[in-house]
């Protein structure tokens, strides 16, 4: 794949006009969904959040945080998590628009996401304080039906139907889930 694709998933994210929500009584966040070209593939690069932090330890993630002071922009907010988590530097990275921002549900943060293309293979650094694991999942296999799945899970006596992608050991849910939701859809009008 050559710049073509990128070009069209940039006019893709372009034209489209995301959701954006009230940041009243919400913490502001930014994530970046980085994409790379492995062999015949795009792939959606994740990570697993170190167990000691204090929100959604544990979790499969995109690379982001919250808004610091001295970010002008979510824009930059994004580009600088990713490089103290995981050591993507903000230069290698080529943003190819935004998705509808979220809101986490127990957490209370408002997440803007941005998409990104990242140069494969690339020197990952994680920071061991966030980040315990990367790992890549090729589209085809997030767009393969058989991959999603939705079940009931407890969490202390509630019962809830939970929408995720189980893959290679790794649970893809929640907010995550629903950001790799949120891009599939767009990239299906390509």
């Amino acid at each position: 794949m050559g710049d073509a694709p990128w070009s069209r998933v940039e006019r893709v994210l372009g034209t489209y006009e995301p959701r954006q929500l009230s940041s009243a009584n919400r913490t502001r966040a930014a994530v970046l969904v980085p994409l790379q070209h492995v062999g015949d593939d795009v792939h959606l690069v994740y990570t697993r959040r170190a167990q000691s932090l204090p929100h959604h330890r544990g979790q499969v993630a995109f690379p982001g945080g919250t808004r610091a002071p001295q970010d002008d922009t979510l824009e930059g907010t994004a580009l600088r998590e990713a490089d103290e988590e995981v050591g993507l530097r903000p230069a290698d990275v080529r943003l190819l628009g935004r998705l509808d921002d979220l809101e986490t549900v127990s957490s209370r943060f408002l997440i803007t996401p941005f998409v990104g293309v990242v140069p494969y293979p690339y020197a990952w650094e994680p920071c061991p304080a966030e980040v315990d694991a990367i790992f890549t999942v090729p589209l085809s296999r997030l767009l393969d039906p058989q991959t999603e799945r939705r079940e009931l899970w407890d969490f202390g006596g509630r019962v809830l139907s939970i929408d995720h992608f189980p893959v290679d050991g790794q649970v893809i849910w929640g907010a995550t889930h629903r950001i790799t939701r949120n891009l599939l859809a767009v990239l299906e009008e390509i």
